[in-house]
């Protein structure tokens, strides 16, 4: 009897050695080659919600399941075709719970804001919010102040005891927010764009930012980045960024300087929002790993070649990005919910947005720009 024990645990573990090694090939790249050609087809399968979702072809912005709305019950055929049998079950038991859960709140924004000695700005701040024209109930304002000597701090409680609890209840907010996170980071300003002060700073903000949206963001279905000292945007820009439903969309920063020669009349604010060149790409190839990318550094040992947002010619209404900036972003929520966040470190020679922009798009997430709809930040 032992020897057949023994033969019929070899056999067995033989064959679970098999599956295993089988398993594991549902999670490595595999290709595909057609039998009518020299076609080779990569692919990455990607785990999520317990299920394998295959990355969406160049036209789908978003590799994530669309939300489903648990209190639908008026399914129609084709919807309901497209869900497996566990699925169905699933909804069907979600569905009981429904009113009990917490859903996404729909057409939610959570407006972040990074602020440091921004005193000067917020009158002029809030004045551009209350221009908004998006529903009061449907905002909430989430603050980080950092390293401030000034009375940025002070200003913000006043301003939302003057929203949230003095005015009219028809005016208020859903939420505002103010939190406070030092990191004892100090810059001249006039050093603020150097090359050599720029990874270190632009780290630090990637920080700040992670720090605000991570203990801000709760059921809003929209994020919208904004910089504390702007001095333009148009009233009905959230609806109308909204209205191409990109997963990140960033308007054509400009500055209020007065420039000859420019088809604004403005110059050019932030540079941070490109699209790579084929020179860029060449450019690319011969770094070395920790070497770091900043565009239009006066100290800076690159040319970076890259083609900004700004460049775009007047008919060409939004293009796609692998750069962003960081003084006007929409973003859907479920970008940052699915781990895409603003790296402190170098991420593909970036930091902070651009690197966000780099990583959403690693992540399958679609990143634009639209040239020719502007801003205005203040001149320094």
């Amino acid at each position: 009897m032992r020897p057949k024990s023994a033969t019929t645990v070899m056999i067995a573990l033989v064959l679970t050695c098999i599956l295993a090694a089988l398993l594991s090939l549902r999670y490595l790249n595999h290709s595909l080659s057609l039998a009518t050609g020299e076609i080779k087809v990569e692919t990455k399968y990607i785990e999520a919600l317990g299920y394998e979702y295959q990355p969406q072809p160049k036209d789908k912005q978003s590799w994530l399941p669309k939300l489903i709305s648990y209190g639908k019950s008026n399914w129609n055929k084709t919807e309901l075709a497209s869900f497996s049998d566990e699925s169905r079950k699933i909804l069907k038991n979600d569905n009981k719970l429904a009113p009990q859960t917490l859903d996404p709140d729909s057409d939610s924004l959570l407006i972040l804001t990074p602020l440091k000695n921004n005193v000067n700005h917020l009158t002029k701040y809030f004045e551009l919010i209350d221009k908004l024209k998006y529903p009061r109930h449907k905002l909430s304002f989430a603050f980080l102040v950092s390293d401030s000597s000034d009375n940025t701090l002070q200003q913000l409680v006043d301003a939302k005891k003057k929203y949230q609890e003095q005015g009219p209840k028809e005016l208020r907010f859903k939420r505002f927010e103010i939190y406070r996170q030092d990191f004892f980071y100090s810059l001249p300003r006039l050093e603020r764009h150097l090359y050599r002060n720029q990874l270190d700073r632009r780290s630090l903000m990637a920080r700040a930012r992670n720090y605000l949206w991570t203990r801000a963001l709760e059921n809003e279905q929209w994020v919208l980045w904004i910089d504390g000292d702007l001095e333009d945007y148009p009233p009905n820009i959230i609806n109308d960024m909204m209205a191409f439903d990109k997963d990140v969309l960033v308007p054509n920063c400009l500055v209020s300087r007065r420039v000859s020669g420019n088809k604004w009349g403005y110059g050019v604010y932030d540079f941070n929002s490109w699209q790579e060149t084929p020179e860029s790409i060449e450019m690319l190839k011969d770094l070395k790993e920790d070497d770091f990318l900043m565009e239009r550094g006066e100290d800076s040992p690159f040319v970076t070649h890259r083609k900004y947002l700004d460049d775009f010619d007047k008919s060409e209404t939004i293009v796609p990005l692998d750069g962003v900036g960081g003084t006007f972003a929409l973003v859907k929520s479920h970008v940052h919910r699915s781990g895409v966040g603003f790296p402190a470190w170098l991420y593909q020679h970036q930091v902070e947005t651009e690197g966000f922009a780099k990583l959403a798009k690693a992540h399958g997430f679609g990143v634009f720009g639209l040239p020719n709809y502007n801003v205005r930040h203040i001149s320094n």
